[in-house]
């Protein structure tokens, strides 16, 4: 595991979704940190002495960015006093500081071979798969056979605009061995339903999510988003009798 890295980046993109989603991407000024899909990065908005100075406040994101990628992408709610005040302050051209990578929330290092995987993301939480598919199919292996057989993306959100990445998500669908599943609790579909995408009306469902797995191989259920989302995901698998070793969360430590 690549030890920690700090470094000082630009703001060179940043999109909002709805009224406090956003998705923002860092270039370095300094050599990208080897990191793998899953992990994750701290964010610090006021500046950092890297002659001896402390660590200023940061938080913690996923990264959303494919491992190689020449920039560093994160997404995120506003929710509390240190998001609040990144809606405020980050615009295009604004330095920060980051340091990473960190986590053990690493898909390629959990799935065996031949085993399907399950990606659930609640909100913000499709951050890592986004890394993640995003360095599938930047190697193909998305789009031919890979270790194992299929990728379901289960992914919801409360309003139809706080999907991330939907243009990406619509690209993926078109391999055989990739499906995602959108849920938005309000408001009526937009978008029509295709070959190996869907759009419903409602919320996440673990239950139907398990029951759909019964045709898979072996599968390996991820689980990223709210807290309680994914400890009480957690705790209906288990009860299902889904082995401990086939679920894994994305808890930052």
């Amino acid at each position: 595991m690549a030890n920690p890295v700090k470094l000082k980046a630009t703001v060179t993109h940043l999109q909002q979704f709805g009224k406090d989603t956003y998705q923002v991407s860092f270039k370095p000024q300094s050599a990208v940190p080897k990191f793998k899909a899953g992990q994750f990065l701290h964010l610090a908005i006021d500046d950092y002495d890297p002659m001896g100075g402390f660590w200023p406040e940061s938080r913690v994101f996923s990264i959303a960015s494919a491992p190689g990628s020449l920039e560093i992408g994160i997404v995120y709610s506003v929710k509390g006093h240190y998001t609040a005040r990144m809606e405020r302050e980050l615009f295009v051209g604004r330095e920060v500081w980051l340091k990473l990578p960190y986590g053990s929330f690493i898909i390629d290092n959990i799935v065996h071979e031949n085993q399907d995987v399950v990606l659930v993301a609640g909100g913000t939480g499709v951050s890592p798969f986004l890394s993640y598919l995003e360095m599938r199919s930047n190697s193909d292996t998305l789009f031919t056979s890979s270790n194992f057989n299929k990728i379901i993306l289960y992914y919801g959100v409360r309003e139809y605009e706080l999907l991330v990445a939907l243009d990406r998500i619509n690209i993926w669908s078109g391999a055989s061995t990739f499906t995602a599943h959108i849920f938005v609790e309000n408001g009526n579909p937009v978008h029509q339903n295709k070959k190996n995408i869907s759009f419903e009306k409602g919320s996440l469902d673990i239950d139907r999510i398990f029951k759909d797995s019964c045709i898979l191989t072996n599968p390996v259920f991820f689980l990223s988003g709210p807290p309680a989302m994914i400890f009480s995901f957690r705790h209906q698998l288990l009860g299902c009798g889904v082995s401990p070793d086939n679920i894994a969360i994305d808890e930052w430590e």
